[in-house]
């Protein structure tokens, strides 16, 4: 039993690692969680008008959300991620799509769910704030990067827009990127951690008493960025962003481990990040204060 936790340890180690290279979320990928109010009692001009067209939603979007950089407002955010208990899969090399697990990893497997509990607990969410006028550039995607998205027509699947209330709802959604696709289009608007950087980092190089990281592949699927806008003030309120990267990492058992011979490890990784914006510093005027300069007005 100690040396089947050992090789789960091991495994989820090298599989943690991964992790640092994928770093945007937000609501859930499958539903929008707004609660939309259907009563308008007056109506009132946006300061943008938007058409519908996927090309002027994306550039209305790019504006705002770059400006959000430039104009610095307070922001609270907050940073998950998360790996579904049914992604986690452990695999003899080969036999990834196999519909039975191999009887000599299935204890592994039955126990790596606790295993990458215990590791993702200390790293599952992360949040604070920015105050007003101070620099988010190693917050807001891209880090770094003095724009958060520089996104073209061609790099999404959509972009949508509703109009309710006083605000605009933006919804962007992507094309899923299988495991031979480019990645590019998300580096536009999300955090990626470059391949060969990684697998030369200290972080591998650790685990490698148990086990040899040899590659890994990714693939995307069902990544979106959805937005609030106040469209009398053309400001936005409300950033997330989600994406799941399917990860397959191709690992040689090494040391007391090399009976195990060549593995895959599979899971599907689930990034989230929140942001809410606020926009004015001002306190809202007393009615002492008010009164004391209509005097002295007077």
């Amino acid at each position: 039993m100690k040396r089947i936790f050992t090789v789960v340890l091991a495994i989820l180690l090298v599989s943690s690692m991964l992790m640092s290279f994928a770093s945007c979320g937000g609501s859930d990928e499958s539903e929008d969680t707004w609660e939309l109010s259907t009563v308008e009692a007056v109506y009132t001009e946006s300061a943008t008008p938007v058409n519908k067209t996927s090309a002027e939603v994306l550039e209305y979007f790019n504006s705002l959300v770059n400006d959000i950089k430039v104009s610095k407002p307070a922001i609270s955010y907050n940073y998950q991620i998360n790996v579904p208990d049914d992604s986690l899969k452990v695999t003899k090399k080969g036999m990834e799509d196999a519909e039975e697990v191999d009887e000599s990893l299935k204890s592994i497997n039955d126990a790596a769910v606790g295993i990458k509990d215990m590791i993702l607990k200390n790293i599952r969410e992360k949040s604070g704030d920015i105050p007003f006028g101070a620099d988010n550039t190693e917050y807001l995607f891209v880090k770094g990067e003095s724009w958060t998205s520089s996104l073209t027509v061609a790099d999404i699947d959509t972009a949508t827009i509703k109009e309710v209330g006083d605000n605009y709802y933006i919804t962007i959604t992507f094309s899923d990127i299988d495991e031979n696709g480019v990645a590019d289009p998300l580096a536009k608007a999300f955090d990626l951690r470059d391949k060969e950087e990684l697998l030369a980092s200290d972080e591998f190089a650790k685990t490698s008493p148990y086990l040899k990281l040899n590659d890994y592949s990714i693939s995307y699927s069902g990544c979106k960025i959805t937005a609030v806008v106040n469209r009398l003030t053309d400001e936005i309120s409300n950033l997330n962003c989600y994406k799941a990267a399917n990860i397959t990492a191709d690992m040689t058992g090494a040391g007391s481990l090399e009976d195990y011979g060549d593995v895959s490890v599979m899971f599907t990784l689930e990034d989230k990040a929140d942001f809410n914006m606020i926009w004015k510093t001002e306190l809202p005027t007393s009615p002492l204060e008010t009164a004391t300069e209509t005097a002295a007005a007077q």
